[in-house]
């Protein structure tokens, strides 16, 4: 495969017959492991591996004519088979592969310009690879990947809103 810039295009009909396309991010280092949901606030917000990197862009319009992006991990080769959903805490929870881990990151806003970000699984190697991640009937995130080593389909449950062991409210 090749790397190229992350765009979007947004249809100008139901029917999708024709659509604008924009580049949000690029220079030739987006490498196509990219999710996409609508934010609470209506937005578009788009999880992807640039280079090595998790990033994030987060639409500034509906139609996604131009974006906000963050780096939210950049600690190893971070962002692989990313997924993207809304927390009932209406803010981003995204599940990725880092490192040959299976890894969790909680956006801090919105325009999720930061995150918390937790190892879920740690495996040998690539434990987490095509990860998907969803709300569950509780509220909590619900993320399903595959390990690697042991070719397995597995499971992992959050148990608070931000994914997080040892939480703790303040």
């Amino acid at each position: 495969h090749t790397n190229g810039d992350l765009k979007v295009a947004h249809c100008s009909d139901i029917a999708c017959s024709s659509a604008a396309i924009t580049a949000l991010d690029g220079n030739g280092w987006v490498d196509g492991h990219t999710s996409v949901t609508i934010g609470a606030d209506g937005l578009g917000l788009i999880s992807y591996l640039y280079f090595t990197n998790l990033k994030v862009a987060h639409c500034s319009d509906i139609a996604c004519s131009s974006a906000t992006t963050a780096t939210l991990d950049s600690s190893g080769i971070e962002g692989q088979y990313t997924s993207v959903t809304i927390g009932a805490d209406g803010l981003g929870l995204i599940s990725y592969l880092g490192d040959n881990d299976l890894k969790v990151a909680h956006c801090s806003d919105a325009a999720c310009s930061s995150a918390a970000i937790t190892t879920l699984d740690i495996g040998d190697p690539m434990t987490g690879k095509y990860t998907s991640v969803t709300i569950g009937a509780d509220g909590l995130g619900l993320i399903s990947y595959y390990d690697n080593w042991w070719a397995d389909l597995k499971v992992a449950h959050c148990d608070n809103l931000f994914c997080t062991p040892y939480f703790r409210r303040r």
